[in-house]
Order: structure tokens, then sequence, then C-alpha cells
């Protein structure tokens, strides 16, 4: 580059190029004399106007250009959603969630739980009770639903026709829209609606879990995402540990409670009433298609949870560790 380099001509070319950057082949790439010591200068300069960083030697990031949030503005929506949450239509049975969180646009729902546990059920219960929460139909993907050849799997097909309290498609047309989605989840995400994402897998890349949730997070725009999670029998949180919980608005583990499952409140960030560490037992029954029997439930008084006292299984909660509420 033989003309005159200044701080805006240097400014275009770095934003021309990728986000990170090595000053030393920037320079080579354009042909700037490396005596020209304006170009160091203004380096330099860029780094104290906030523009770009230096990461290591010689090596610099491009900073994204913000602005203030109009956070004193009346076009923000601060009333909650008008989102439902899973109930059992057979025996007239629910979690009463409503009554105890809030749902706000760009929520994050994460139902953890363990193979078998009832996990599909809630997620479908969840996209059915709230197929007309946005203007837009709402997005379901992940391997429960498609097979390897991309079409959809019979086992979700009888699970659909078995969720008879649903109307899956209203006037010949289809009320969701499914994806044969099994990795690069957050690239998928559709704004301002409910997405689903049931089921998301890292074999062996469980640290990359909350970087893939702010993606998805940040994805949704005013819409509102439930990511479902493989966990371990004996784990606290979902595949991924603590990480799992970091983005999430309301966290769910599903654990087994003998021929049932217990759902636990985990992290809820816009609750009405207490919240978090309470539980509920329940069912899943017409072949994994819908809920039964839910009620809340508490720790044994007499085994403290344990389901073994003296060494000897607790007769007061038949081993179960908790009891009715």
């Amino acid at each position: 580059m033989t003309e005159s380099l200044t701080i805006d001509k240097l400014r275009a070319i770095i934003e021309m190029g990728d986000e990170e950057f090595e000053i030393e082949s920037l320079r080579r790439r354009y042909h700037i004399d490396p005596r020209n010591s304006n170009f160091y200068m203004s380096i330099k300069r860029l780094c104290e106007l906030g523009e770009i960083k230096r990461l290591g030697r010689a090596r610099y990031k491009r900073l994204k250009k913000v602005k203030p949030i109009e956070w004193w503005s009346d076009k923000v929506n601060t009333e909650p959603l008008d989102f439902y949450f899973p109930r059992s239509y057979g025996d007239e049975t629910e979690f009463g969630f409503e009554d105890i969180l809030e749902m706000y646009p760009g929520d994050l729902i994460v139902l953890a739980g363990h193979s078998n546990g009832g996990k599909t059920a809630l997620a479908l219960s969840i996209l059915g009770e709230n197929l007309d929460l946005f203007d837009k139909t709402p997005v379901l993907m992940g391997s429960e639903y498609t097979a390897a050849d991309g079409k959809i799997s019979p086992k979700f097909k009888r699970r659909m026709e078995r969720m008879t309290w649903v109307e899956w498609v209203k006037d010949g047309q289809p009320r969701f829209e499914l994806y044969p989605v099994g990795s690069d989840y957050e690239d998928y995400v559709q704004a301002d609606r409910l997405n689903i994402i049931d089921w998301i897998s890292l074999p062996g890349d469980f640290w990359m879990i909350d970087s893939i949730m702010k993606s998805i997070k940040d994805r949704l725009g005013n819409g509102v995402g439930v990511i479902v999670l493989q966990k371990n029998r004996t784990s606290e949180y979902g595949e991924g540990g603590e990480r799992t919980e970091r983005f999430a608005d309301v966290y769910m583990t599903i654990d087994p409670l003998g021929y049932e499952s217990k759902l636990t409140l985990g992290k809820v960030k816009a609750n009405k009433t207490t919240a978090t560490g309470r539980m509920w037992a329940f069912s899943v029954v017409d072949y994994g298609a819908n809920l039964h029997n839910i009620r809340e439930v508490k720790k044994c008084p007499n085994c403290f949870g344990k389901g073994w006292k003296n060494n000897k299984p607790c007769d007061y909660c038949d081993k179960r560790g908790v009891i009715d509420k």
C-alpha cells in the first residue's frame, strides 16, 4: 500500500477481514510497508478507542459495535407470557407451575432427566399446550422425532396420535414445524417462536454445552426455548454439569421414582412463590404419550429422603424417599 495509511483506511481493512487477526499477516496481505510507523500507531489507537483488543503477541480481535439499549422505552414488553405447562388430561392432575413461576420472552427452559423418565412426554406436552403462544408456528427438532433418513419416526407419530387432547393439524395446516436436526441446533433456532430441542447430544464435548445454550438463547428473540438433556441417575445436573444451568431461566430435573418419575424444580429466575427444591411425582401412560397422576411430594420425614433408615428399607415411604405432600 503506497498511499498514506490513515486510521480510517486501516479501520476499513480490519472490518473487511476475520474477527481475529495477526497484524503481520494483515500488513503483508495489504502490502503495507513494515517501516510505516503510522500502521502500528493506528493499531495502538484503535485499541485505545475500544475498536480492537490485543489477544496476545501480535494477535488482535475486532470488537463488535454496540449501542446503548433504550431500557426506558415503553415499547419493552414487561408482561409475562400466557405460558402453559404440562398437565394430565386423563385424571385432571397438574403441576400447577403457572401459579409458581412466570415465563418471559427470550426465556429458556431446561429439562434434564434420565433415560425413559418422561422427558419427551413433558416436551411434547409443552408443545401441545402452547401451539398458539406466538403468531408464528412452533419449531420442534431433535433426534427423538426423525429417523436417520430424515423421515418422521413411527414412535413419534404414534405418540402424537395418542395425545388426543391436542389438535395437531387445524384447517388442514400443521400447527408446528418439524426439523430433522441432530447437531448444530443453535443454527436452526427460529426467532420469536417456541423452539423445542429434544435432545441435545454432545458425545464427549460436554464442556461446549453452555456456549451452545447461550447461542440458542441469543437467537430466541422474543420467543421461548425448551431444551432436553440426558442426565445420569446419580447426577444433580444434566450432561455437562453445572454449565447446563448457567443460561437457564427454568431448570427441571427428572429422576426415577420406582415405577414413576420425580420432577424437581431447580433454578427459577422469576418465581411467584417458593419454587426451587419443590418436587412432583408423575407417571407416563399410553406408551409414553401422556402424563398421569401428577402430584406434589416432599422428602420422607422418617428417612429424610434417603429411602433407608438404620440400614433397612424405610416402610414409611416404601423406600421411595418421598411421600405425597
